[in-house]
């Protein structure tokens, strides 16, 4: 409708709920017009859903001088409560970003909430999850409030996981089987188009978005196709935090399939902003043990060459005021990303916090506050609070508002901006 109160519809269809699906549908309208407010609803027998609404993005290559958008990850339903989503709602995006962490697959030791099972492992279990998830209050109004691109991480199937390589404690054929469990039930609760369905232990995630001349959104999936971890320990595991050789130049972290996608599409869009979203930190980051520093093994930093790809890939598409967009660390994050093999600067970090998941606290604060001064660079790091970012995007400049909630225990608490990055264009790096 092109009202709230449907006085005027635009479109009405049915769908036939099934039951293989876990009675939910793909619901795809086309021929809007561009650059429009809609609502919509449901209706199932006498049952009438809260109304949602939605703008449609303008025609690629039209005029667009300010989008708003929202970027969330990292939810873990036991640890606590999705205030950040009341506060998001609240603030009306154009579209909200969601970097994956959507539900966990087990519950935090000390949960705040308590979790449908112990670790999901089979269809119903993930099924589970996502369905009370998705009865929190706070989360049903940002996804009424506007259109969500997603993409997954890790939790959405197993801790760490990277493609079909059979994490410890596993075998291959119970792995490949609770990984097609976990796709489904991704598939039957995300907002994503039909074509996505699963085919046999495979989904078709990375995708495109362009909104008129502004920006373009390269959206890719970091866990279906990547190599193993590089390092395993004297008793057959694979620990966290690793300082073996990973330079293997074949090691890919995206997939040769995804990075010939990329390479033909980024920056198609001829727009003044391009956004690559992803999963992780892209800059490098080591820790310091008893026994060295150690970089973690499921991050890029274990795929050096991949990621020396893509810097690449960015440096020579000369795109204009690129951005590379993470999450998974459970911290908010501003720096300069250097392509390594020339160390020149090349494009703008920016990593969203978690709305629920915890951070670390105090002193990983200071530690990692000190890691970044070490690196010469403007920069932001916060870990303590949970929350989201809000970006409003203009042509001369990224506003990245860091807005977090006074209490994550609390489902009702309040939320406010505690630090604003900016990114002028033409320039490569935050401004605090």
């Amino acid at each position: 409708s092109k009202d709230d109160q449907f006085k005027t519809i635009i479109q009405s269809g049915n769908y036939i709920a099934r039951s293989e699906l876990s009675y939910s549908v793909h619901a795809e309208i086309r021929d809007l017009k561009p650059n429009q407010e809609y609502f919509y609803r449901f209706h199932v027998d006498n049952a009438t859903s809260p109304i949602g609404r939605f703008k449609t993005p303008p025609l690629i290559g039209a005029a667009l001088d300010k989008f708003l958008f929202a970027v969330s990850c990292c939810q873990s339903y036991s640890h606590g409560y999705y205030a950040a989503y009341k506060d998001l709602a609240e603030q009306t995006p154009d579209l909200v970003l969601h970097l994956g962490d959507y539900i966990y697959e087990g519950p935090w030791t000390l949960p705040a909430r308590r979790s449908p099972t112990p670790e999901a492992k089979s269809l119903n279990e993930y099924r589970a999850l996502y369905t009370i998830s998705k009865l929190d209050k706070n989360l049903q109004a940002a996804h009424a409030i506007a259109p969500w691109l997603v993409i997954w991480d890790d939790h959405e199937v197993v801790n760490d996981y990277r493609g079909l390589n059979v994490p410890e404690g596993m075998n291959a054929e119970s792995f490949r089987a609770r990984r097609m469990a976990a796709y489904q039930a991704f598939y039957e609760n995300m907002p994503i188009r039909n074509r996505a369905k699963p085919i046999g232990d495979s989904l078709s995630l990375y995708q495109r978005s362009i909104f008129g001349d502004l920006v373009q959104f390269d959206l890719l999936d970091t866990r279906q196709y990547r190599d193993d971890h590089p390092c395993i320990d004297s008793e057959g595991g694979l620990p966290s935090w690793v300082d073996c050789d990973a330079s293997d130049p074949s090691r890919t972290f995206l997939g040769y399939g995804q990075e010939k996608w990329l390479s033909r599409g980024l920056g198609i869009g001829n727009c003044k902003w391009n956004i690559i979203v992803q999963t992780t930190q892209f800059t490098p980051f080591t820790r310091s043990f008893e026994d060295g520093e150690k970089y973690s093994s499921d991050r890029w930093d274990a795929y050096p060459a991949a990621r020396q790809r893509l810097m690449d890939l960015i440096d020579a598409k000369s795109l204009l005021n690129p951005v590379v967009l993470g999450g998974d660390i459970h911290a908010f994050l501003g720096t300069t990303i250097e392509n390594l093999s020339s160390g020149e600067k090349l494009a703008t970090e920016l990593i969203c916090g978690a709305i629920s998941s915890g951070g670390g606290g105090e002193a990983r604060y200071k530690s990692e506050t000190a890691f970044h001064q070490s690196r010469n660079h403007n920069f932001y790091f916060e870990n303590r609070y949970n929350g989201y970012l809000l970006c409003e995007l203009g042509n001369k400049s990224l506003e990245a508002k860091v807005r977090c909630v006074d209490n994550v225990l609390n489902p009702s608490s309040d939320s406010k901006e505690i630090k604003t990055l900016s990114i002028e264009s033409g320039q490569i790096g935050v401004l605090t």
